[in-house]
């Protein structure tokens, strides 16, 4: 009993010792800081051993705010010595320079948000504005060498740390950042900063950022907000394919058809020149089985677009299926005799699809009786393990036009 009360008398003195003796390690860490800083000598060894004190669970909030006020001065020192360098021409790692005013940031608001009393606020304010055009001017070397993550983490630094109200620096800034989140497939880092980037940008900047945040949406699974977007961009932005076309899409899709049409009419009174307005008429109409309306206005496409691959396809198909409902053989040789062009220039564009055009021009070159045409056709079908019959005349292609001619091939998601 004597022994065990004992050890708790012990203890008892033991317990204020311990932390005496930790309070006078960390000040004799911050004297070790304040001459390292003074000298400008070991003083990356120095910030690791002080950054493993403050980082213990018993060190106080009032201890932490100076601790890490005392980091963020070790690094401007750091930094007034890179830029010595840098005066001198001597070799100069730019990372560790820019590295450094990052850090002075990391550390000065960590000291912030420990100091209670406010006791280092005005010195780490200080600190910040010294540093805060080589803070911009790192994200901006990141930038350049398309260093996309760390771009963002100096500008959202630089947009986080801000306290004057937004003017078209901040937005332009902030327009960096979203392109930097759109590169690094970071949603997130694209929405974070996207109404600031918004403020001040030129239209054709604007619309690029929406496209932007749709698609971030889009892979958050937030088809609320991608469909919001897409319904209201479609006429801000008509130079913008993106939305119209994932717009038609997505009603193409989900059976709104008389939806999409209302639209595209809309869009048309305003604007009759779009190529791709006819060529989502002329999907509608393919998705109804109207070949004949499908016909023209793949026709309408093509007036405003020659190269238009879908409305090229889209052009054959409709002669195709129109044929297929022919009674006389005269008038259906003369309907694979106008779906011929639009297939062999489809094949001329799009070499690489081979399915896309080599079925129906199977069926072309076997109803015309070319004979070495089709040869080549069927060799070709046949390395991609495709085979068809060789009734072409009555054979319908409502399946090759859902396979082959999306309203939009997806332009590239996360």
């Amino acid at each position: 009993m004597i022994r065990f009360v004992s050890i708790i008398i012990f203890s008892f003195f033991l317990i204020p010792s311990l932390y005496a003796q930790k309070n006078i390690s960390l000040k004799k860490r911050f004297k070790e800081v304040a001459a390292s800083i003074k000298s400008a000598s070991n003083q990356e060894n120095i910030e690791r051993i002080l950054l493993d004190s403050l980082n213990a669970q018993t060190t106080t909030y009032k201890v932490k705010a100076e601790g890490y006020n005392l980091c963020a001065q070790l690094q401007h020192s750091l930094n007034n010595s890179y830029n010595t360098k840098a005066y001198l021409k001597q070799n100069l790692d730019t990372l560790k320079l820019y590295n450094s005013i990052f850090k002075i940031y990391k550390y000065s608001l960590l000291s912030d948000s420990f100091d209670v009393e406010e006791k280092f606020e005005e010195k780490n304010i200080r600190l910040r504005k010294i540093h805060r055009k080589n803070l911009l001017g790192g994200g901006l070397f990141h930038l350049k060498k398309s260093l996309w993550a760390e771009a963002y983490k100096y500008f959202d630094m630089y947009l986080q740390t801000s306290i004057s109200e937004q003017d078209s620096v901040q937005s332009r800034v902030a327009y960096w950042a979203s392109v930097c989140g759109m590169n690094e497939n970071n949603p997130y880092h694209v929405l974070e900063h996207l109404p600031t980037a918004m403020l001040f940008s030129t239209e054709k900047e604007k619309s690029a950022l929406k496209e932007y945040e749709a698609r971030s949406y889009l892979s958050l699974e937030d088809t609320v907000s991608w469909l919001s977007i897409l319904e209201e961009c479609v006429e801000l932005y008509p130079e913008k394919n993106y939305f119209f076309l994932n717009l038609m899409d997505y009603y193409i899709q989900h059976g709104e058809i008389e939806k999409g049409i209302a639209k595209t009419d809309s869009l048309l009174r305003c604007n009759s020149d779009q190529a791709m307005y006819w060529h989502a008429k002329s999907m509608f109409a393919l998705s109804a089985d109207d070949f004949e309306n499908c016909l023209t206005m793949s026709e309408e496409c093509l007036k405003r677009d020659t190269l238009n691959v879908d409305a090229l396809y889209n052009k054959g198909i409709s002669l195709l299926n129109i044929s297929a409902n022919e009674a006389s053989a005269a008038k259906r040789k003369i309907l694979f005799r106008r779906a011929l062009e639009p297939f062999e220039k489809l094949r001329l564009l799009v070499p690489h699809d081979v399915v896309r055009w080599a079925m129906p021009l199977y069926r072309i070159y076997l109803n015309l009786n070319m004979g070495d045409k089709f040869e080549e056709m069927d060799s070709l079908l046949e390395q991609q393990n495709i085979h068809l019959d060789t009734n072409g005349s009555s054979t319908n292609h409502r399946q090759d036009i859902n396979n082959a001619n999306p309203l939009h091939k997806h332009l590239g998601t996360y």
